[in-house]
Order: C-alpha cells, then structure tokens, then sequence
C-alpha cells in the first residue's frame, strides 16, 4: 500500500461525494436519493448527512427532510473559486479594461434567485456602489442578473420569470411580469441588460452573460456600473455595448466548467 492510500479518508471522500451530487439540475435531494446513488446504507448515509448539516454545509427541511446546500456552502465554493487559476486569470481581464476604461466592473454567478459575486474593481476618482456580494432576488432589478436571464432559453425564461417574486427596489424597478418578459427577450436580442436605477437610486449598470465554456449555458454575467451624474444610459450603450459583449466572451472562456458543482 502506497504512503498516499494509507492516508487516504474514506469518510472525507464519502462527504465530499455527498455535497457532489448537488446541481442545478437536482438541488434538492431526499436521505433515500443520496443513499441509493452513491451506494451506501441508510445509517452511514445519515451520519454524514447530519455532519454536514451540524458543520452548516447542508441544510435540512424539519418537515419535507429535503435536504439542500446552505449559503454557508456556497460561500465556502465561492472562496474556493477566488483562489484558483481561472480566477487569476479572469482577474488579469477584469484589471485590463478597469484599467484601460477606469469604471466598476463587476463578475458574478448566477444560484437560483441570487447572483453571487466572486470579482470586481472600482472606477478610481469618481461615484461608485458597492453590491453586495450576495444579491439576493435580483434577477430583475440588475444588470447582472437581466444579463443572466437573456441567456436561459425561451420556456425557462417563462417558466423563471412565472415563479419570481418582483420585489420593488426602487420606483423604476420593474414589477411587472409581462414587463420583464418584454425587456428580457429585448436584452436577448441586443446581447447585453440595461438597468436604469432599478436596483439603486442614480445607479446605471450595462452588463453581459457568461456561459458555460463545454456546455453552453449561462451561468452568470459581468456587468460595467456608472453614476447617473455622469453618464446616460445613451452614452453607455455607445460607447460600451461591444466592450461588454467581448468582455463576458472572453471570460467564458476561462470558467471553469460545471461550476455550479464546484
């Protein structure tokens, strides 16, 4: 036996199987799903789903006993992704055109209803706003998050916008659902998302998706933030609706893939 397989953990690897077979396709997953997928009895099973729980990796319904990963995992997946290679790369473009361009530019990932930010740099000299790093319910009210819906396909646009809860930000938020609807497919067509004070007050925001580079779908998108004192949104659309275009290729390019499993 090699020195590495005396050390091996077969109860790590059994946990870190466990949070593995959450996606965005099953992020929901019964004691019995996870038993039986990953072959193991129901005790051991259950001893490792509760580690995870009391460690605060995985959270568990009372009533339904379904079981789904906690914030407290998503943020842990989010600091694993600012320290690898992809990022400092992603870094290297978002520095360039911060630099080039001196404005706010900010990279996020699209969990469910909430867009998890994972970079960002701010225009030096000038008005800028801080995003929390978690923006909850903000698929409709952001750039971000706009940019992240125009990439989904037709029916799970619908299907998205149906099932939101449009919580009014500001007076110029959006709340209506056939209104989205219409501005969605409108972004669709142009490749990028305007938001005009939706989400802040005097905060305009132009961004684009991102998208799975084996795959193809949208996970994300990144997003240039100005000040309505010194800019319109005119002068935003000229003079940086192809930069956000190339800007959110580019850094599809360097994602790593399914990262919505990492």
């Amino acid at each position: 036996m090699s020195k590495g397989k005396y050390y091996f953990s077969k109860s790590l690897e059994k946990g870190l199987n466990i949070l593995s077979l959450f996606n965005r396709k099953t992020p929901v997953l019964t004691q019995s799903e996870i038993s039986k997928t990953l072959g193991l009895n129901m005790t051991s099973t259950y001893r490792y789903i509760n580690t995870l729980v009391e460690l605060g990796y995985l959270e568990k319904d009372a009533k339904t006993k379904e079981i789904r990963p906690s914030m407290r995992c998503l943020l842990f997946c989010t600091s694993l992704m600012r320290a690898t290679d992809h990022l400092k790369m992603i870094k290297e473009i978002v520095d360039r055109i911060h630099g080039e361009n001196n404005i706010s530019i900010y990279v996020a990932v699209a969990v469910e209803d909430t867009m998890v930010g994972f970079y960002h740099r701010e225009a030096q000299e000038t008005l800028t706003y801080n995003l929390p790093d978690f923006s909850k319910n903000s698929l409709h009210n952001t750039a971000l998050g706009k940019a992240y819906l125009s990439s989904l396909d037709e029916d799970r646009i619908a299907e998205k916008i149906e099932t939101m809860t449009l919580v009014a930000k500001t007076e110029k938020t959006i709340v209506d659902k056939q209104e989205l609807l219409t501005e969605i497919q409108a972004t669709k067509a142009r490749q990028y998302a305007i938001s005009e004070e939706e989400y802040l007050p005097g905060l305009l925001a132009i961004g684009a998706p991102m998208f799975d580079p084996m795959r193809g779908n949208g996970i994300g998108a990144v997003s240039f933030d100005f000040s309505v004192l010194q800019h319109t949104t005119e002068e935003i659309e000229e003079k940086y609706g192809s930069l956000i275009r190339e800007t959110a290729a580019a850094l599809s390019e360097l994602l790593p893939p399914d990262i919505h499993r990492r």
